[in-house]
């Protein structure tokens, strides 16, 4: 009895040990929140106003596109970042055209986004024919700007290493790319995209989102989320073009056409991640919180899951959003804002889910192989007694 008393206590001994030398150790809370995207994260900035903090050197960014997604927003409502900025206990990252040029300012966080700006689409980035230019956010210009904003951070930092370390970085391309590419219809869209159609253009992007996720790496970046697409199939514009009776539901090849990207995208990242030694790299998937919403509306407390709140026309998607007299009453009661972004309320779910880890019971969670609570090194509130 004795003997068999012992060999228990040295497998349990064993078994603590190992399981506390393969526990990860725990990170810092978050310092800083920086952002990347297209008009999920902001609004764009004229070029002229966006330039790299106190630098003498001038960047060449392309000039706001008028029309795009990001009409009129009220001034009240929060994008994901200003809610996970929240959830962090960090001021919402101001965007960069309204710093005034010094390091100190950019300390806390920087929104280096914002829709309507230019990737040049099948010649790189440079040098490509005007018949080449596919509108999307500008990846290549904002990882330089954020690079720049790092190097200067660097030099005014107390311990360098240890700044970049603790700064959580968001990235969110690709919504405004498929709402145009959506927009065009089948022919149209692949006419854009000459070389290689709708389908290589998720490859296309996939990898340069992935490429702009190790140039921050390699500026010492050590932990990003990268945000997925929504349903964009399920947008007031797209189901109002490509319905003809206007009573459907969401629009399945669009939407088969994100999720691939989705996956793709996802794919590309888990096989970076073994190379970059030392960084955490999240994905959420977006389309899955919003299908989420739009599946069981009830349940959030959603009542309209077609129609925007800002609009003209049919599902008020002729006209976008661009001025507040054309806004529903009652924002946080519809799914869709304006033509394809989300509303608010819709958004804080998602914030929500991208906050909660996959391990609390009944949570639904949307980002792996982390939350972006653990990502950020805070710790989850201590259970109710």
């Amino acid at each position: 009895m004795a003997l068999l008393l012992l060999v228990l206590l040295l497998v349990l001994l064993r078994f603590a040990t190992g399981a506390g030398a393969s526990a990860e150790p725990p990170r810092s809370p978050a310092t800083a929140l920086f952002v990347l995207g297209d008009s999920t994260v902001g609004c764009a900035a004229t070029a002229s106003s966006i330039l790299p903090l106190n630098l003498t050197t001038t960047a060449t960014l392309p000039s706001s596109l008028s029309g795009g997604p990001c009409l009129f927003f009220p001034a009240a409502r929060r994008r994901l970042p200003d809610l996970l900025a929240s959830r962090m206990g960090l001021p919402s990252p101001p965007p960069i055209s309204a710093l005034n040029g010094t390091a100190s300012e950019a300390a806390r966080g920087v929104n280096f986004g914002g829709g309507g700006q230019l990737l040049f689409y099948g010649g790189g980035e440079r040098g490509s024919s005007p018949s080449s230019v596919f509108r999307m956010g500008a990846v290549g210009q904002q990882v330089r700007l954020a690079s720049e904003t790092l190097q200067l951070l660097q030099l005014d930092a107390a311990a360098p290493g240890e700044w970049e370390s603790a700064a959580v970085f968001v990235l969110s391309f690709g919504a405004d790319a498929y709402s145009r590419l959506l927009a065009r219809g089948p022919a149209e869209a692949d006419a854009a995209a000459p070389k290689h159609g709708r389908r290589g253009f998720a490859r296309l992007l996939a990898d340069r989102v992935s490429r702009a996720v190790s140039e921050l790496y390699e500026a010492g970046v050590r932990r990003v989320a990268v945000m997925g697409v929504p349903p964009l199939g399920c947008a007031p514009r797209v189901m109002w073009e490509r319905i003809p009776a206007r009573d459907g539901g969401c629009v399945e090849e669009a939407n088969e056409l994100i999720e691939a990207y989705n996956g793709r995208l996802a794919a590309r990242l888990d096989d970076l991640r073994p190379q970059l030694a030392g960084a955490d790299v999240v994905f959420c998937d977006v389309y899955k919180g919003v299908m989420e919403i739009i599946s069981n509306p009830s349940t959030y407390g959603f009542e309209e899951t077609r129609e925007a709140c800002c609009g003209l026309g049919p599902l008020r998607a002729t006209v976008g959003c661009v001025s507040k007299e054309m806004a529903c009453g009652t924002p946080e009661r519809h799914v869709w804002w304006d033509l394809y972004s989300p509303t608010e309320a819709a958004d804080a779910l998602v914030a929500n889910w991208s906050w909660t880890s996959s391990s609390d019971s009944g949570a639904t969670s949307i980002c792996g192989p982390i939350s972006l609570q653990q990502l950020a090194g805070r710790s989850p509130p201590p259970a109710e007694v």
